[in-house]
């Protein structure tokens, strides 16, 4: 399996951050990109091969990340002029046709447990796996019947999913990408088609997911990651530091074990469930609305994808 990234955006709607800075190179925090954060996703995921399918500035981004760092190597296919999604994965398949491909949008961030969607593709018949989300209405929607509001509500999670932009391509679907078609996007070729074919599957997560598009995004991002460090078993975010008071998230993958570096605090299950193994042998599982006593060395091990507060003195 090797991972490739989407970058050749003009990322017009970012401008003028965007004017001598591709999409991808835009901070989430200092010296942390998008394409850094979408990286960790990869290692943590066990690949060792990215293919970066860049545009508009890629020259930037191989400046930036070069031919690799540690075990992981970095590739690099640029386009002169933008040519669409589709004819972008016919030169990685040109270039490389033996494996699975972990594809993702440039702009996107999200916390996506990979090692689940990945396992999920890999058991599933689907040529393609993609991660779809519920989107969150930019506006207040409203219920009416005639001239009268029956209901309104602000901002709401719509019912209809989208796709989130993170893809896993079987090598086996490789012919469907070189057959004739009008259009150059995966969305009006390649994906209708397996659609039609019921070879198109989706996988459905309760998570964070950005796609970074306005500097209304870029905030709401930015935000997010105040006080955050991100880890492969997922993040630590300072909430607050007063004194010696600090409260402090944990938010740990399914699957995922962390050992806690805090003295002692006492802890609330925001989200999820989690068995939690004390240095004395003893276990005990808590789930949503819990509350206990936790100390340094605890052994933490997300049944769920799990968030969980700590408050210490």
């Amino acid at each position: 399996m090797i991972g490739a990234i989407l970058a050749g955006g003009y990322g017009k709607r970012l401008k003028p951050l965007t004017d001598d800075l591709p999409k991808g190179l835009v901070e989430l925090k200092e010296k942390y990109s998008i394409l850094d954060r979408q990286i960790m996703d990869f290692e943590s995921s066990g690949i060792s091969e990215i293919f970066f399918l860049t545009g508009y500035l890629g020259e930037k981004i191989e400046e930036r990340f070069g031919s690799g760092k540690g075990h992981l190597k970095f590739h690099y296919l640029k386009e002169d002029k933008p040519a669409g999604t589709l004819n972008s994965l016919r030169g990685l398949f040109n270039e490389k046709s033996s494996d699975d491909i972990l594809l993702r949008n440039g702009d996107t961030v999200t916390d996506l447990n990979f090692k689940r969607f990945i396992s999920f593709a890999r058991k599933s018949d689907f040529l393609i796996s993609m991660f779809i989300t519920k989107m969150r209405s930019p506006y207040g929607v409203i219920e009416a019947i005639g001239d009268m509001v029956t209901s309104f509500r602000e901002k709401p999670l719509l019912d209809s999913y989208i796709n989130a932009g993170v893809y896993y391509i079987k090598k086996n679907a490789r012919s469907y990408f070189f057959e004739d078609y009008i259009f150059n996007d995966l969305e009006k070729t390649v994906f209708p088609k397996l659609a039609e074919e019921k070879l198109l599957g989706c996988y459905r997560e309760d998570t964070l997911w950005m796609g970074i598009d306005s500097e209304k995004d870029l905030q709401a991002i930015r935000s997010e990651y105040r006080g955050r460090t991100d880890y492969e078993w997922g993040y630590v975010k300072k909430i607050l530091e007063f004194d010696n008071v600090n409260f402090i998230d944990y938010y740990i993958k399914a699957g995922e074990r962390v050992e806690l570096e805090m003295e002692r605090s006492t802890a609330r299950i925001m989200s999820g469930s989690v068995s939690v193994r004390r240095s004395d042998g003893t276990t005990l599982t808590l789930s949503e609305g819990d509350v206990a006593s936790l100390h340094r060395s605890d052994l933490l091990s997300a049944l769920t994808n799990t968030t969980i507060e700590l408050f210490s003195i």
